[in-house]
């Protein structure tokens, strides 16, 4: 066969795929489905001061952890509930803990009160917005995050007076954060 006096005009021979094959397509497309959805997912994001390093837990809109001190003035302990209702969005839902007295809230105007008698406990469910939060670690205050059934123990994890913010966001926004440190 001469190969010269053949007509490779795009009219006679057809035209020629990019991709030979349809399933490398398809292919394609599902990972940038599945990227694009894993990528939109909320992520509660602990952010040290100092460059320390940065811990995370996946949550879904609606979902709640927790954080657990000792109030300093009072000496026992106290329970914060949070709701993640989106990107820069929680909710203070209710605060549980076990007396009265300064820096605990426990006027009718910042929510329910409610005593549990059965656990010698106090509760205030409030609806308080947050875009983020930001506390000092003290081993004094022994401060936790509880999510599900994993503790984060925040002295241990990042040392006595590190400045800690939590915020939530989206999975791909921590991968953007990830890079530029």
């Amino acid at each position: 066969m001469d190969h010269t006096s053949t007509d490779r005009t795009p009219a006679s021979t057809g035209a020629r795929s990019f991709f030979k094959h349809p399933a490398f397509v398809v292919l394609l497309a599902v990972v940038a489905v599945l990227a694009t959805w894993y990528g939109n997912r909320l992520l509660v994001v602990l952010l040290p001061e100092n460059n320390l390093p940065v811990r995370y837990f996946a949550v879904e809109k609606g979902g709640e952890w927790s954080y657990h001190y000792k109030h300093s003035v009072q000496q026992t302990p106290v329970d914060e509930y949070f709701r993640v209702n989106g990107v820069d969005d929680m909710t203070m839902t209710h605060t549980t803990y076990e007396s009265l007295g300064v820096g605990l809230p426990y006027d009718p105007s910042e929510g329910t009160f409610t005593s549990l008698k059965k656990d010698g406990k106090f509760d205030l469910e409030m609806n308080r917005p947050y875009k983020y939060l930001k506390f000092r670690t003290a081993v004094q205050a022994m401060p936790k995050i509880i999510h599900k059934d994993v503790t984060y123990d925040l002295c241990p994890l990042y040392g006595q007076g590190t400045l800690v913010e939590v915020k939530v966001m989206k999975r791909y926004q921590y991968w953007l954060l990830s890079l530029t440190k």
